[in-house]
């Protein structure tokens, strides 16, 4: 199918001319949110697991994740080369010294293409940079960035214990000590107090931002209310509002308009563990059906990525 943006999944085709698939990795970290060092209880949004995909057991040894999880991929989708994903939690939480045995198990695998590594702006000192450049001799290396919004009172009302201030220290940091890293930033549309503006100012102003980072990636997701979650009571008590998917499509095509076309799109919209999980939007249940409706409308109107950069 052709797609009017610029998806992760083509550029891995392109770049490494087989079916590559990610295999998530347990690290065993916490984040500094949820242990006292930051704040308590985590992010709002945020399940107990760290929204781990729960497809490896945390008290397995890395190495035996790794090679589960390449054999399981390698039958199910007929792939054959493989990235290393430490998601959950924030995989860069730990001395140096741990950190690269973690890091050393994960890519021990000859068909490891690349390693990901899902982190926050708090957690990036220039010790920490350096480690995570040195891989870039073996293979290729992506940053995930968590920032989920420019705006530093929904970062403080979600329980984020980070400002903007220091997303965007970490990015500078990251291109003047490992430029050889790719990094990914992460945002989120329609969190409380952005979810009450049918234009969603707030939330396109985090992706301007991004847009004019010379980032290599993004993941944007939508708001999903999940079982166990702190905001699923407030969904509960009516005090936010999940964004409507035509909504969300009408903001996504904005957001995407306005990013660089090489900019690969890892992620367009929020999911859950299993469909009993998500509370909230139910229509967040059907990724597919999503993709295919926000490219079928984008084909429509002849709209590419970057097609608005020139107005920036």
């Amino acid at each position: 199918m052709d797609l009017a943006y610029n998806s992760f999944n083509n550029y891995l085709k392109q770049r490494f001319n087989a079916k590559v698939w990610r295999v998530t990795i347990e690290g065993g970290f916490d984040c500094p949110n949820r242990d006292g060092k930051r704040a308590y209880g985590g992010c709002t949004f945020c399940t107990a697991d760290g929204s781990s995909s729960r497809a490896q057991k945390e008290e397995d040894p890395i190495q035996t994740q790794l090679y589960t999880g390449i054999e399981k991929q390698r039958q199910r989708h007929k792939a054959t080369k493989f990235i290393s994903y430490l998601q959950s939690f924030t995989n860069t939480y730990a001395p140096t010294h741990r950190l690269k045995h973690i890091y050393d198990q994960a890519i021990n695998h000859p068909d490891v293409v690349m390693l990901s590594i899902g982190t926050r702006p708090d957690c990036l000192d220039n010790e920490v940079i350096e480690l995570i450049e040195s891989y870039t001799e073996k293979l290729e290396v992506w940053v995930d960035l968590g920032l989920q919004s420019i705006h530093n009172e929904t970062l403080e009302s979600i329980n984020r214990g980070h400002t903007s201030e220091e997303f965007f220290d970490a990015i500078k940091r990251l291109k003047e000590r490992a430029p050889k890293t790719k990094i990914c930033a992460h945002m989120i549309a329609g969190l409380p107090g952005e979810d009450n503006d049918p234009e969603f100012t707030k939330s396109f102003a985090t992706a301007k931002a991004l847009a004019g980072l010379q980032i290599d990636g993004i993941k944007i997701h939508n708001l999903c209310v999940l079982k166990g979650t702190k905001i699923e009571r407030d969904f509960h008590n009516g005090l936010i509002s999940p964004v409507d998917m035509n909504d969300y499509i009408a903001l996504l095509i904005r957001i995407l308009r306005i990013l660089p076309p090489e900019v690969t799109i890892h992620r367009l919209m929020g999911e859950a563990p299993s469909k009993d999980e998500l509370i909230a939007p139910r229509w967040a249940i059907n990724k597919n059906r999503f993709l295919v409706e926000l490219n079928k409308r984008m084909l429509e109107d002849n709209v590419k990525q970057g097609a608005d950069l020139v107005n920036i």
